[in-house]
């Protein structure tokens, strides 16, 4: 089991990252990272709230509390190979690997396919870099891959 404190000081060092970037830098450097910081934001208005949340989507983010990694390589060192949004753990060596992918919701055909081939792309991603994460890290009980296309969030679960 990974040390306590290591855990927790890699959370705080991430999640102050993300939340202390502003909207106008957010979008410019990367189009997906104003929903990363939007689901951020909403874990940690979680974790200081007292309410049970009520939908899957908001449970796992309680249940995986710590940020574990944050555009990490699927492949050290070659981000031609791939680079994953987010790991969350519960510091239990149990693990969420979260790829996002932020939808335009413009109106006509092109758009719609557009978003369906997006959703599509962060689906095959969720998997793939959901796998690599095993591959990096056989020690882990579980891993739960969520692949989130705009406000759709979708579960994989992967067993040994």
């Amino acid at each position: 089991m990974a040390n306590i404190n290591n855990i927790k000081l890699v959370d705080k060092k991430l999640r102050d990252f993300i939340l202390s970037i502003g909207k106008n830098i957010a979008w410019r450097s990367n189009g997906d990272f104003t929903l990363v910081q939007s689901i951020i934001k909403q874990q940690t208005k979680l974790l200081g709230s007292t309410e049970i949340p009520q939908n899957r989507n908001m449970k796992a983010l309680v249940k995986y509390r710590y940020i574990f990694a944050y555009e990490w390589e699927v492949v050290q060192g070659m981000s031609q190979y791939g680079v994953g949004d987010l790991v969350f753990t519960d510091n239990n060596e149990n693990y969420l690997v979260m790829e996002v992918k932020q939808l335009s919701y413009r109106s006509g055909r092109n758009q719609c396919v557009a978003r369906r081939k997006a959703r599509r792309k962060v689906e095959e991603q969720t998997i793939k870099y959901t796998n690599a994460f095993r591959r990096k890290h056989p020690e882990a009980k579980s891993i739960i891959g969520i692949a989130v296309a705009g406000d759709e969030w979708i579960f994989y679960a992967f067993k040994e």
